[in-house]
């Protein structure tokens, strides 16, 4: 696994990804249709594009031809002899981070791993890749999390977020309590033992 810059072509499969995880991590509180609708809106392939070539970073966790093959994609006949090899290329998770100056840190707008790749260090491999890429533009690295989310909770605890706020949001036309979560750049830059690709 290595973590790159996303590119235009990304865009559907990080589209794919965040269905997968917002069904996953989500569905327990929305409903399948609020997190279709959304991933619609929010991941239409025009809009990863412009955020793709924005200011900030777009980062994306890609998997190396000798992983395993644990996405659910069918290998091709020709590839039969790979043992149930990724091709490399495969797309394990993404980041999109910017620093907010109204915020005064670098703000972690949106961070998914496919639901088959949870566990397997390509989320602590994004958020050290974005620690190195930001430590130098600000302390800290904030992010918003749904309550209701302990798959996201337990990550964001697990690498040293802390709890600075709270707040409520209207999501599929139900309030959500959510949590503003924030850990020092600098303790999150040793994250991952690979290494970033800066493409």
């Amino acid at each position: 696994m290595h973590v790159r810059d996303a590119r235009p072509d990304d865009a559907e499969s990080i589209a794919s990804i965040a269905r997968a995880s917002w069904h996953a991590a989500y569905g327990e509180f929305l409903s399948d249709a609020a997190i279709d609708a959304t991933v619609d809106e929010w991941y239409a392939p025009g809009t990863l594009r412009r955020h793709i070539g924005a200011a900030g970073a777009f980062l994306v966790a890609e998997a190396d031809a000798d992983e395993s093959n644990d996405l659910g994609e069918a290998d091709s006949s020709d590839e039969a002899d790979t043992d149930g090899a990724t091709d490399a290329g495969t797309l394990l998770g993404f980041a999109h981070v910017r620093y907010a100056p109204e915020v005064g840190n670098v703000v972690l707008r949106r961070i998914y791993v496919h639901p088959d790749a949870w566990g397997k260090g390509a989320g602590s491999a994004l958020l050290g890749a974005v620690a190195r890429r930001f430590v130098d533009d600000g302390e800290r690295l904030s992010a918003v999390v749904f309550s209701e989310n302990e798959v996201g909770l337990s990550f964001y605890e697990r690498h040293g977020f802390e709890t600075i706020g709270e707040q409520t949001t209207t999501f599929g036309g139900e309030a959500h309590d959510e949590r503003m979560v924030a850990a020092d750049l600098a303790d999150l830059a040793g994250l991952g033992a690979i290494e970033d690709d800066e493409r």
